[in-house]
């Protein structure tokens, strides 16, 4: 069978290709990165991966651990400004020279799953972030976002003229439906990578207790909530620290360091910006416990990493959070834009040793079999085929 990936690849991941590395984004995004090989070394699958950027000097169409990739060069102008058109004509000629059994497009909130969608080939789209959903989230703040307004238009026409869904919760599933009451829908979860196995906890003294937030620093993932919640844990735990892990846009930056002088706590916050995965498995393997308080998620990788890594979760009640949480058993859940309702929830698990380690032990127990690589890669595939029979 011949699959194409429709998506975003790191190109930072693949050495030797220093003409790639114009483009500065780092994230390994493992959704991606992870499952790519696994599927590559797949007896029977021929796999290609076609990812597009404004900063690629050329087209590059190269093989690399099995995988055929396909780095198609778009012009420097900013690419939602032309509603993904030139990604999309792109995309469609690389297609024609593969001529693949399946795509695959990854998200909806940009021109991958639109082009995947509308490529004439029996195709799957993966529902990642729902924009739509974030942006009814993010309250008066959003009328500040207009240029969410070509996404936001993208995703529903790819949801609207797609046949086949991946979706990783019920949520996910209830937003498609209401877009496209006939799709086929299929339900993976995504799995993580080897190294959150591997973490051996070695958390701090329950009076020196060390709060980790992992994600990119946006508004509408709660920072500021935290933030506030964070300046009432210390006055019970005067020793705490909170660690902030994810890249900043500048702006965001500042305001969150005058708004850690304002409340008094910059002595107590570490910003550690971008880290690599051995990095990030250090701070697992040292927090007390991981706190979410996003406004809107729709299934944050960053639960299932702690889960599997037997670290405690607090996050806040929105989205498909509480299909990954069951409140009290695997973590706590709170109410989202409520410093006091995250106040007690931090403090709820701060305060009992015992309650910690239940909870870490019944998510680990329970996560490490539903985000198995090999187990979710194999549904995948199956996946597949169920898509190629039906077309």
């Amino acid at each position: 069978m011949k699959v194409a990936w429709v998506c975003y690849y790191p190109a930072h991941l693949i050495p030797d290709r220093e003409n790639l590395l114009r483009d500065r984004t780092r994230h390994p995004v493992p959704w991606v990165s992870l499952q790519a090989p696994l599927v590559a070394r797949t007896p029977g699958i021929e796999l290609h991966v076609i990812t597009v950027g404004r900063h690629y000097p050329t087209d590059d169409h190269f093989s690399h651990d099995g995988i055929s990739f396909h780095f198609l060069k778009v012009p420097l102008v900013p690419r939602v400004l032309l509603w993904y058109q030139v990604d999309r004509v792109r995309v469609r000629q690389c297609l024609r020279n593969i001529n693949p059994d399946v795509v695959h497009g990854f998200g909806t909130e940009s021109g991958y799953g639109y082009a995947a969608a509308s490529s004439h080939y029996p195709s799957v789209i993966m529902m990642q972030g729902l924009q739509s959903e974030i942006f009814g989230a993010m309250g008066n703040s959003r009328w500040r976002q207009p240029h969410l307004v070509i996404p936001l238009t993208l995703e529903r026409l790819t949801v609207k003229l797609g046949r086949n869904f991946i979706c990783e919760t019920s949520f996910s599933e209830r937003f498609v439906r209401r877009l496209n009451s006939t799709a086929n829908i299929y339900r993976l979860r995504t799995p993580v990578r080897a190294e959150f196995f591997a973490v051996e906890r070695n958390p701090p003294s329950d009076d020196v207790p060390v709060l980790l937030f992992v994600g990119t620093l946006l508004r509408e993932k709660g920072l500021e909530v935290l933030l506030h919640s964070f300046a009432d844990v210390l006055k019970v735990f005067p020793r705490a620290q909170l660690r902030i892990v994810g890249h900043s846009p500048f702006s965001y930056d500042r305001f969150l360091q005058s708004l850690l002088v304002r409340l008094k706590i910059q002595e107590h916050v570490v910003m550690c910006g971008f880290l690599n995965i051995k990095e990030l498995v250090h701070h697992f393997a040292e927090a007390s416990l991981l706190v979410l308080p996003s406004f809107m998620d729709t299934a944050p990788n960053v639960v299932a990493e702690a889960q599997v890594a037997g670290l405690p979760v607090v996050a806040t009640n929105v989205g498909g959070i509480p299909e990954m949480i069951e409140p009290g058993v695997t973590g706590i859940l709170v109410q989202q834009r409520a410093a006091e309702s995250l106040t007690g929830g931090l403090l709820k698990l701060l305060r009992d040793c015992n309650l910690r380690k239940a909870i870490a032990t019944a998510a680990r127990a329970r996560s490490r079999a539903e985000y198995c690589p090999d187990h979710q890669v194999a549904k995948l595939l199956d996946i597949y085929q169920t898509v190629l029979s039906l077309s």
